[in-house]
């Protein structure tokens, strides 16, 4: 929540303000191996020219073999003004990726022999890293909000890139479906926006409800991630906002048959938000996303 763009890129520059946020997350801390995401992302909206900008910038390192992967995001948003305060926005997410592996920490059939066990040797005399070169992707997504409820569609890797470490290998990075959808309600000096995110990607579907209320200057919520066949995780979020800062800090409780060796995930969030001189919207959604991401 902290990121809309990540999931949608018809969202960058929606807010109208610069935007920027600084992201780290630490999954299954109690787990062999390190499994780190930091990310930084910026963007800005052109009300002048209908239209948004941003660029994230993001390293994720995975398990004990040093799985790797720094992307470079650029956003750009369209968006057509409809009657009744609601809004079209039409995004494109162009990125540069590279992946890299240390390949002395995995195991490979040839490395075990049935009577010895495991003999500690790079098979096929491979180098001890693997680096991929830099490759691009594609990514699209339209978003359609009126005053209260927004709603929207992205598609990820259209033109589904190899992503294989070696030069006569094929590993297609398969397209990835994004669906989002959220309400505001206010009551007085509370604001409530249930919410719901789905994402699926080849064999993998995973269904992400949850709601954030917010009150003067903090906000509270909860989710529940179901990623099929199985329940996930619950998130537990707590987030504080004063002046142009804001910093959240959300746990994931693992509920899966994992949870004795994947307990739990730690994730912290600081926004900062500048208003510009000819920021003059008064447009409810626009305040809405301001005052809850």
């Amino acid at each position: 929540m902290a990121t809309p763009s990540y999931f949608n890129p018809a969202f960058a520059g929606m807010q109208q303000n610069l935007r920027a946020c600084l992201q780290f997350r630490d999954q299954w801390p109690g787990t062999s191996g390190s499994f780190i995401t930091v990310a930084g992302s910026a963007d800005m909206g052109l009300p002048k020219i209908n239209s948004g900008v941003g660029l994230m910038l993001m390293h994720d390192q995975a398990g004990d073999a040093d799985l790797s992967t720094n992307t470079v995001n650029a956003y750009y948003a369209y968006e057509i003004k409809l009657p009744g305060g609601c809004g079209l926005r039409f995004g494109l997410n162009p990125s540069l990726f590279q992946r890299s592996i240390n390949l002395s920490q995995l195991r490979f059939g040839s490395q075990i022999d049935p009577k010895l066990g495991f003999i500690n040797q790079t098979p096929n005399n491979l180098p001890s890293t693997s680096t991929t070169p830099l490759r691009f992707d594609l990514s699209g997504g339209t978003l359609f909000y009126s005053a209260n409820f927004y709603g929207g569609l992205a598609v990820y890797h259209i033109f589904q890139p190899n992503e294989s470490f070696f030069d006569d290998g094929v590993a297609v990075l398969p397209i990835k479906y994004t669906i989002q959808a959220g309400y505001f309600i206010s009551l007085g000096g509370i604001t409530i926006n249930p919410y719901f995110l789905v994402m699926s990607q080849g064999t993998f579907t995973q269904v992400l409800p949850g709601v954030n209320v917010t009150y003067g200057m903090f906000t509270i919520g909860s989710s529940f991630r179901q990623t099929d066949p199985n329940a996930d995780a619950v998130n537990f979020l707590l987030g504080f906002a004063k002046g142009i800062f804001k910093v959240c800090y959300s746990y994931d409780l693992t509920v899966s048959e994992a949870k004795a060796a994947a307990a739990g995930s730690h994730e912290l969030s600081l926004v900062v938000q500048l208003n510009k001189p000819h920021d003059t919207s008064t447009e409810p959604m626009i305040g809405h996303l301001r005052k809850s991401y």
